[in-house]
């Protein structure tokens, strides 16, 4: 399990950070953790990443993670 705060405090938006393999856009991760979600984990076996917060939850592909930007 990753903080998305600790993923996201040095990086700026136009960056991406490697969690597990999976290049995730900090542009998005900033916009889902406006939405409420605070941890993320990654699934290698199907390259998805779970996230959730203390009222939101959802699993993303890394392509739908780009696309949030």
């Amino acid at each position: 399990m990753n903080r998305i705060e600790d993923l996201i405090s040095r990086a700026s938006d136009q960056d991406s950070i490697q969690v597990d393999g999976i290049s995730i856009p900090v542009g998005a991760l900033k916009k889902l953790k406006e939405e409420g979600y605070e941890n993320l984990r990654v699934y290698q076996e199907n390259k998805t990443v779970s996230m959730w917060g203390k009222t939101c939850t959802a699993c993303f592909t890394e392509e739908q993670l780009r696309e949030r930007v």
